[in-house]
């Protein structure tokens, strides 16, 4: 019977990972961790994911490392940072210890943006250039590169501060023993990462692109923001803080003995080892 109720419980979380999600808001997050633990990684990825991070951040510190190692895998750096940045810093010290070493430094900089900021969604895996290169320094960088934004790269100087942007297509044109700073002739538009994300989306230059350039405190590029990442982060906030959601009658129909059942799993549940 445990394991028909456990099945039943996997197709749940599967079909209906927001409702399953309020559901182990309201369990014990000792007992949440556990339920999560025993169904197929990729599903239980998808119930953290829909939940507030505060809640999550209370499963994850009840769950065992390999279980986070490879929750980490599946989920997106901004969203493990958001769930990280609710956990005491020497748990956190250990957590992040389970990701790559190449995203670890990423990780940090993310959680030291507060929540509801634009540096907690940017994307930092974005191509730029030295304004002191020479163009085949530069079209070396360009080659290394396995995807693009767009055509336009971002150029900075020593300091690590945007000077302008250029086109792919104006390096393939300009002799190999140019400077950057001599062809760099285009301002771009930027963002502090501090900027609450309700101001930005707001932004009238969304009209004109896709993405914007992020500075920090300094005036240094951090990454870009694009407004898919940001409409989407405002929208996963607003469904997952809504007290007007509610399950709809035939969800509750179909799982109503499955909702019964969780609490059923943990009769006997021994506590977790740490």
């Amino acid at each position: 019977m445990a394991n028909n109720n456990l099945k039943l419980t996997i197709q749940f979380f599967k079909e209906e990972p927001v409702a399953a999600a309020r559901k182990l808001d309201i369990m014990g997050s000792a007992s949440a961790a556990a339920l999560l633990q025993k169904v197929p990684i990729s599903v239980a990825s998808k119930v953290i994911y829909a939940m507030l991070p505060r809640a999550s951040a209370n499963i994850i510190t009840k769950s065992s490392t390999d279980f986070n190692s490879e929750l980490f895998e599946l989920l997106e750096m901004a969203d493990i940072a958001a769930i990280l940045r609710y956990i005491n810093v020497e748990a956190r010290r250990s957590l992040i210890e389970l990701l790559p070493k190449s995203r670890q430094a990423l990780c940090k900089l993310l959680i030291s943006y507060p929540e509801n900021t634009v540096g907690t969604l940017i994307e930092t895996n974005v191509l730029v250039i030295d304004s002191q290169m020479t163009v085949e320094e530069a079209m070396l960088r360009v080659r290394k590169q396995t995807y693009f934004e767009d055509h336009q790269v971002l150029i900075v100087n020593r300091k690590r501060q945007l000077v302008g942007k250029i086109s792919i297509f104006d390096l393939l044109r300009a002799p190999a023993s140019d400077l950057i700073s001599a062809l760099t002739c285009s301002s771009v538009s930027t963002v502090n990462g501090l900027s609450d994300v309700s101001t930005v989306i707001a932004m009238d230059i969304w009209q004109k692109t896709d993405s914007i350039a992020v500075v920090n405190r300094k005036q240094e590029f951090i990454g870009i923001l694009r407004h898919y990442d940001l409409r989407a982060a405002i929208t996963r906030h607003k469904e997952t803080t809504s007290n007007k959601r509610s399950l709809t009658g035939e969800v509750v129909s179909t799982y109503s003995d499955v909702l019964r059942s969780i609490s059923e799993l943990f009769i006997d549940t021994k506590p977790l080892k740490h």
